[in-house]
């Protein structure tokens, strides 16, 4: 398929608004294509990676690896009794980035604009938390595994989780919840999590 193929059925799709799992991965896999015919998977490689997560049972390559280094960091200090909100600055900033998607959000949006596509709030206003909830489910229970060489790393893998609700309605417009959970698994199978609430239109 050639770019132009690809950008008028990404087109299409965002500007009729992303709505199902099915739909969440199509976009993905389009994203991917692109970039591989643009040779800029280095460029966004949050972005890359999220594709690749959508599209696999588990990943080990080494964007996995970049991760898993910040939650290895991270997990030193939280077996300690250190809150996730008292953790070393950079690192703190890491992982409340990375547990909240923001990096993917950020490469996504600015790839679609570079290549004249509409943006996920195009559809509907709350476009990029209501797709960040699909996308949790195409990718959840396939976990990032850290590479056994990495003998001193305390991390056996993080897999993500999500659950959802739904809130009492007010004004008869209710908010439909979610927690994505960051589960994260020890080499002495100990486990811990960090989550993030989030809503979006009912």
């Amino acid at each position: 398929m050639t770019q132009p193929q690809i950008i008028g059925k990404l087109e299409a799709q965002l500007s009729a608004g992303i709505s199902t799992e099915a739909e969440a991965c199509y976009l993905m896999v389009g994203v991917r294509k692109l970039l591989e015919h643009q040779q800029a998977k280095e460029k966004y490689k949050y972005l890359t990676f999220h594709c690749n997560w959508a599209l696999h049972s588990k990943l080990k390559g080494a964007p996995a690896q970049e991760i898993l280094k910040q939650f290895d960091a991270a997990n030193v200090h939280l077996r300690k009794g250190v809150e996730l909100h008292d953790l070393p600055g950079s690192l703190r900033i890491e992982i409340d980035r990375i547990s909240k998607m923001k990096y993917f959000e950020d490469e996504l949006e600015a790839f679609l604009k570079s290549n004249g596509l509409p943006t996920l709030d195009t559809a509907r206003s709350d476009g990029w938390i209501h797709f960040a909830h699909l996308y949790a489910k195409i990718v959840e229970d396939c976990p990032l595994v850290m590479n056994a060489e990495n003998t001193t790393a305390s991390v056996d893998s993080v897999t993500l989780n999500i659950d959802m609700g739904k809130a009492p309605e007010r004004d008869g417009s209710p908010d439909v919840w979610f927690k994505v959970r960051w589960t994260i698994l020890d080499k002495n199978g100990q486990s811990g999590e960090i989550f993030v609430l989030n809503s979006f239109w009912g």
